[in-house]
């Protein structure tokens, strides 16, 4: 059904979505409350990766990683 609307599958949908208002946060004023927690909530994640021994063994770290590496 969506192959015949040339509609991308739900997950690729959800995945541009989050990756557009993720975009939209960065654009925000330094000082906006959403932009500040946004780059803490990044530089935690961050920081636990780079103190992490044994990143694959933790399914959350794996998550984390895939999410901070940039897709071409």
């Amino acid at each position: 059904m969506e192959i015949e609307a040339s509609i991308p599958p739900p997950r690729i949908r959800f995945e541009k979505l989050c990756n557009s208002y993720a975009l939209r946060i960065l654009k925000f004023k330094e000082n906006h409350a959403i932009k500040k927690a946004y780059i803490e909530e990044i530089n935690e994640d961050r920081e636990e990766l780079a103190t992490s021994s044994s990143s694959s063994s933790s399914p959350r770290n794996s998550t984390i990683r895939h999410l901070l590496q940039p897709k071409t």
